[in-house]
């Protein structure tokens, strides 16, 4: 038993530890800065509070992006910044939400909407533009 409890943890630290890695990546690239200031919905907070790229933030009028999934009990006003989703269901119903990296069917699905991309003047890199529609 402890066994399987040793390699369940390892596989969700490591999957932890990619999923960072891909973040990383992609965010900073879009918004041409190096330290992004985060606001991130608890579930993520562990997660990029450990990266050197992005710098999580309490109150959500700091951030320069909302980041995670069910924003439903933040202000108003803060909806109208750039969202990251990481889930399908954030993506698709916040109007502001620009992109998103989650899981279906066990494979990674990464997906922006260029629409919301150029209302916020952001631009992908050209290894990324495959996944904009």
């Amino acid at each position: 038993m402890q066994k399987l409890l040793i390699i369940l943890l390892l596989v969700v630290v490591t999957y932890a530890s990619d999923e960072l890695k891909i973040y990383e990546r992609v965010l900073p690239a879009i918004f041409k800065m190096n330290k992004l200031k985060v606001f991130v919905s608890k579930d993520l907070e562990s997660i990029l509070s450990k990266s050197k790229h992005f710098v999580v933030v309490n109150d959500c009028n700091d951030a320069d992006i909302l980041f995670g999934r069910g924003f439903s009990k933040i202000k108003k006003e803060c909806l109208k910044k750039p969202i990251f989703a990481t889930n399908y269901i954030t993506f698709k119903t916040y109007i502001n939400s620009f992109g998103a990296f989650y899981w279906r069917k066990a494979r990674p699905q990464l997906r922006f909407k260029q629409e919301i991309l150029d209302k916020f003047h952001l631009k992908l890199p050209n290894s990324l533009r495959k996944y904009a529609r």
